[in-house]
């Protein structure tokens, strides 16, 4: 594992990235300066505990770290619920309607958390923050296919989970 970036190495690891943490941020709070705020504010904490950290894909864990907090500012003050019971159902890009509208939200969260969390985020960043494989790629650090391959795999699982028939392989 590669320890979380230290003095002149974190300037740079922030230089590079906070583009992509401002647009994550964005994404989820709709607001520039919220956005810029919580990238701020998560930075400072990575900072605080970097002696800690021993994560293997340190921009991975920032974007997650982001991701999080900015919806945990998103719904601070409106709910205090938690970000388990706030999340919305993943809904995949060719739904079926008659499906999709008897389902139980709290069943599919339920398949969601069974999914490997690998699966679980790239699912979570496509359809709950609307971003595109391209973008998570960079946001995990993994290829534009490996991001679709997870989402593939993940609604062919919660499919499976839920009942469904998936369509076949292509």
């Amino acid at each position: 594992m590669n320890d979380f970036p230290q003095g002149e190495a974190f300037q740079a690891f922030v230089s590079e990235n906070r583009g992509l943490w401002l647009k994550l941020a964005h994404r989820v709070l709709e607001n520039r300066e919220e956005a810029e705020d919580v990238v701020q504010e998560t930075l400072a904490l990575l900072w605080e505990k970097r002696d800690q950290l021993s994560v293997g894909n340190p921009a991975a864990y920032a974007a997650r770290s982001v991701w999080l907090n900015s919806l945990k500012r998103r719904t601070r003050g409106r709910w205090n619920l938690s970000l388990e019971e706030v999340a919305e159902p993943a809904v995949p890009e060719n739904p079926e309607p008659e499906h999709w509208e008897t389902l139980d939200p709290a069943h599919l969260e339920q398949a969601l958390l069974r999914l490997p969390e690998a699966q679980r985020t790239v699912i979570r960043m496509k359809y709950y923050l609307g971003l595109s494989f391209k973008e998570i790629g960079e946001a995990l650090q993994i290829s534009l296919n490996t991001a679709g391959s997870r989402c593939r795999y993940a609604l062919r699982a919660l499919r499976e989970a839920l009942g469904r028939r998936h369509p076949p392989d292509r």
